[in-house]
């Protein structure tokens, strides 16, 4: 569904007059670039503006919050002529509801700004065979009930022979916030093509950078990653992936953060804080995982909801021919599938194999200039999963790694029968146990002589500015033992010489290119230069109730910032605030009977961002009290009705509309029929509450009586507003009297069909309401007595109390159409009402504290 929320800002046409020849010239110039730009509220029009685009341009969706805003693109534009899809300002748009984007057998666009906040199960972009489409500085939500792939990349399902014809390839995904994300899926899911024979081919050289993935949790049993690239049926297939600069805390929903499904990956330069499970190296081969950081962040051991038991992990490994260089390890709980470096059995091996599910063994693995410090465990081997794999490693490489911890062992065979022994070679490895730890457990034929690892004090130290371990100027130095590459750069983009430390970081005075990654590092605000471009993200509020509130918004930017509003009835604080920060709506008490609307303005830089604030309307039945409340002083009748609908199947008879159950009602065909309602006493009528049918809108008019039931005894209780129309949610809609009219006998109802055109009038139930009037002479508030009700000219206020300074009389619209002050010990006071319009009006007496109390009242003159 597409929804036009709001009118476009563009003109349908543009009128031009004495235009000369050079204007016409240049106007025709600059329509063939792609600088071409223009503002849409509308899904469907951006859509249709976007694929019918020649030369490329900018479109962009005005800032403003939109629901069920969705748009297919199927658009090929040019690297010299791309297509730029935007919010007016990054972060000052919010789509909500079923909002999606959908990307075909498109290319070179680019979608930047927006803010996901949707629910459903659908994709919230989804790529079907394209190529160099990015999606950048966005922020993404979803509510879903059931499992969703947020951002999906794949082919087009029926482009199945080689060569395909819209084979994906070269996307980017940059700069966005993935969060709370609490069902299966995946935050990104990097698919292909499958040809004829089912083979699958992923799609290739995308890259997936600066994104900052966080809360992604409870933990699922499957298929609940991150990120996963590929899958198992196309584990053979080339990715050229690139995974780099993003940051991934609290990603608990599945046991690997991010997948590895296919072959020639990269994954770099990430950081992962507090977060269950690992990085997985599934299936797949020639993958290199390269100077990331991994940090349990004081996180304990959970359970998940299943009871298994949850850790925070590093990297596990599978399939063959893969490099692990330069990675940091910190603090991290995880054993078995989860230790710091996990290396467990297979259930198959590489090439011997019709099914690409298994957990093929590793081989030809590289492990090398590793940092693994103050873990629970270290690099582990051999786990069989209870028996269940039976396939040893092979030729597997583990040298130059630094290993130092007070528990457990820097390296420990899990199941005793399955030590690797010569299967793997440990070259020039610095292990370092304290405290009750030992360099080796579990072992039967693995042992550890000088040249595979040596048991020396690192001399690391504590670096509490960049919260990491460093070496230092006495950390040992040891040859590179690595001869299939070579590694000429530690983890922090430093030059590492042929003869350095052992672990990810080589000691040097070299400016240090990588860290590890922050908040301020990725998402929308993060740049990467020395761009100053200007950033200022705001949050939205829900309607405030009308007894007045207080909610908060999130300020998200890189600048100083400043807030205002534009009602009295709002106040802010704080009023300023630099880069991020919270600010507090307060509301006062919405007395009216109308939904008001206010805006907090957020300034920063050359930036302006809105918050729209809504107050839900003031009940008008607050104050007022029930005439048919089903007591025994409830003698409200059918007086008369023209027709009820009665067959053998329906009993749709006018009393039901008196009978306070709304699975029955009264259901009668007839334009201009009416039903009257004998009230049973004479009442001051205030209001009238009706409710029909769900999904159907009735026109009718309400006529009262004084006196009795002929035609011409009834006056229009609602002069000059024609038809009235009920809501289509079966449920009650006030009509408020304009006036009070004083001595209501009898209610008379005059259908007039649906707007639908169908002549059926229906009412669920009625219910009729008499101002509160504790008697005809005075009201009594507390001790204060307010009289005479209705008021005439004059209103009498005695006894007032002591605190008591002012005194207003408020509009049903709020406005203060008459105000007094009182003097110190005054405790009488009469006002003078003549100038006041008949209706009713809110009496409210403030102290000292601007406490009030407040009562409704009548003038009547």
């Amino acid at each position: 569904m597409k929804t036009k929320l709001l009118h476009r800002n563009i003109a349908g046409k543009m009128q031009y007059s004495k235009i000369n020849l050079c204007l016409i010239i240049i106007l025709c110039f600059s329509l063939q670039t792609h600088l071409f730009s223009q503002t849409y509220t509308d899904a469907e029009e951006l859509e249709d503006a976007v694929n019918g685009s020649t030369n490329g341009g900018t479109f962009v969706v005005k800032n403003g919050s939109y629901n069920d805003f969705e748009a297919a693109f199927e658009k090929m534009a040019t690297e010299a002529n791309p297509i730029l899809v935007k919010a007016e300002t990054v972060g000052g748009v919010t789509l909500t509801g079923g909002s999606s984007f959908r990307f075909k057998k498109s290319a070179y666009i680019t979608l930047e700004g927006f803010i996901f906040d949707g629910t459903g199960n659908s994709s919230l972009i989804k790529f079907e065979g394209c190529n160099n489409i990015r999606i950048t500085r966005n922020v993404f939500e979803l509510a879903a009930t059931s499992s969703v792939k947020w951002v999906y990349i794949g082919g087009v399902y029926n482009d199945n022979t080689i060569p395909f014809q819209f084979p994906s390839h070269n996307n980017r995904i940059d700069h966005n916030i993935f969060q709370n994300k609490n069902t299966p899926g995946h935050y990104i899911t990097i698919d292909g093509t499958s040809d004829t024979n089912d083979v699958g081919y992923q799609s290739q050289n995308d890259r997936i950078d600066h994104n900052y993935f966080k809360d992604n949790s409870p933990r699922a049993v499957n298929e609940q990653e991150s990120i996963r690239i590929g899958w198992s049926e196309m584990s053979q297939s080339s990715g050229y992936t690139t995974v780099e600069f993003n940051l991934f805390e609290n990603c608990d929903g599945d046991p690997e953060i991010v997948s590895v499904k296919s072959s020639d990956n990269i994954v770099r330069h990430n950081t992962f804080v507090g977060s269950y499970g690992t990085l997985s190296l599934r299936h797949g081969n020639r993958n290199r995982i390269e100077g990331n950081y991994f940090f349990g962040n004081g996180k304990a051991v959970g359970t998940s909801p299943d009871g298994a038991t949850l850790y925070t992990g590093g990297i596990r490994v599978y399939g063959t021919d893969h490099m692990i260089i330069n990675n940091y390890m910190e603090g991290l709980t995880g054993t078995r599938w989860d230790a710091p470096i996990t290396l467990t059995m297979g259930d198959a091996i590489d090439g011997q194999s019709t099914s690409l599910s298994k957990h093929f063994r590793a081989e030809r693995v590289t492990i090398a200039y590793n940092t693994l410090v103050n873990n629970t465990h270290g690099i582990e081997i051999g786990y069989d999963n209870n028996d269940k794999y039976g396939k040893d490693l092979k030729d597997i490489i583990i040298a130059n790694n630094l290993v130092t911890g007070s528990e457990n062992a820097m390296v420990e065979i899990v199941d005793t029968d399955n030590d690797q022994g010569d299967n793997i070679s440990w070259l020039n490895n610095l292990m370092y146990p304290t405290g009750s730890a030992t360099v080796l457990a579990g072992a039967t034929t693995t042992s550890f002589d000088a040249s595979e690892v040596k048991n020396e004090n690192p001399n690391i130290v504590y670096n509490a500015t960049d919260k990491v371990w460093r070496t230092t100027s006495t950390t040992p130095l040891y040859a590179n033992s690595v001869t299939s590459e070579t590694i000429d750069k530690d983890i922090e983009g430093q030059t590492r010489p042929s003869s350095s430390n052992p672990g990810a970081d080589h000691f040097s005075t070299e400016s240090i290119r990588y860290k590890h990654l922050t908040a301020a590092d990725v998402g929308p605000n993060a740049y990467e230069t020395d761009d100053n471009t200007e950033s200022l993200f705001v949050s939205s509020v829900t309607n405030f109730i009308a007894a007045g509130e207080s909610k908060d918004f999130t300020v998200t930017s890189n600048l100083s910032w400043s807030v205002t509003d534009d009602k009295t009835w709002i106040t802010v604080s704080p009023s300023s605030g630099s880069n991020n920060g919270t600010v507090t709506i307060t509301v006062s008490e919405n007395a009216t009977f109308s939904v008001r609307t206010g805006t907090v303005t957020v300034t920063a830089g050359s930036l302006t961002r809105t918050v729209t604030v809504n107050q839900d309307a003031g009940d008008p039945k607050a104050n007022l009290l029930l005439i048919n409340d089903a007591s025994s002083n409830d003698n409200v009748t059918i007086e008369s009705v023209f027709h009820e609908e009665v067959t053998d199947t329906k009993n749709n008879i006018a009393v039901h509309s008196l009978d306070k159950d709304f699975n029955t009602q009264w259901a009668g065909k007839g334009i201009g029929g009416e039903i009257v309602y004998n009230l049973g006493g004479s009442f001051d009528l205030a209001l009238v509450d009706f409710a029909s049918t769900n999904g159907k809108t009735y026109k009718f008019q309400i006529w009262v009586s004084t006196t009795g039931t002929d035609s011409g005894d009834y006056v229009n209780a609602f002069p000059g507003s024609g038809n009235l129309l009920s809501n289509s949610t079966e449920s009650f809609k006030s009509f408020l009297l304009p006036t009070v009219i004083s001595g209501v006998k009898y209610v008379k109802l005059i259908g007039y069909g649906q707007t639908s055109g169908s002549e059926w009038n229906t009412i669920k139930e009625i219910e009729f309401y008499k101002t509160d009037n504790l008697s005809v002479d005075e009201n009594k508030q507390s001790s204060t007595l307010i009289y005479p009700i209705p008021a005439n000219n004059l209103l009498e206020i005695k006894n007032v109390k002591a605190d008591v300074n002012s005194v207003n009389i408020i509009s049903l619209q709020g406005k203060v159409v008459i105000s007094k002050k009182l003097m110190t010990s005054q405790t009488n006071l009469t006002i003078d009402t003549s100038n006041l319009a008949n209706g009713l009006y809110f009496v409210h007496l403030l102290n000292t504290n601007k406490e009030k109390e407040s009562k409704l009242i009548i003038v009547q003159h």
